[in-house]
């Protein structure tokens, strides 16, 4: 597959077979690239059929909750800010509203009304619960 033909061993090489026809510059160059197309058409395949797999796999470790539109959630947000020890961080921002479902695991939310929405994961959604900060 590197390099567009079988590979020749040294053994090969020593012993040629007198099966082996040379062909012309024109018809090796269809050949080669007849090969070539095949060879990535089951490259592709290969690759789509692995993301594919992999985005299930993913897919399947994303479970917990489940939203519907309007729902109030937390958003987690890992970024650090300069200046702030990472302990002394809020991680979770929030209350986002769900705006649209798009698919099981992806959620458009938006924090305010006229704010851009974002399209985010559900295991970065945890649902919401206000804050009391008397009881702190």
């Amino acid at each position: 597959m590197l390099f567009g033909r079988t590979l020749q061993l040294p053994c090969d090489i020593i012993f040629r077979r007198s099966s082996d026809t040379r062909s012309s510059p024109n018809e090796y160059l269809n050949n080669l690239e007849a090969r070539l197309e095949s060879v990535h058409a089951f490259a592709r395949e290969r690759i789509k059929l692995a993301s594919e797999r992999m985005k299930t796999r993913y897919d399947s470790g994303a479970t917990g909750h489940h939203f519907k539109e309007g729902d109030q959630v937390w958003m987690y947000n890992p970024k650090r800010r300069r200046g702030l020890s990472p302990k002394l961080q809020q991680n979770w921002e929030g209350p986002y509203t769900i705006v649209k479902k798009l698919n099981d695991v992806i959620y458009r939310i938006q924090r305010l009304p006229n704010a851009k929405p974002k399209v985010i994961r559900i295991n970065r959604l945890t649902p919401y619960w206000a804050t009391d900060p008397s009881t702190m």
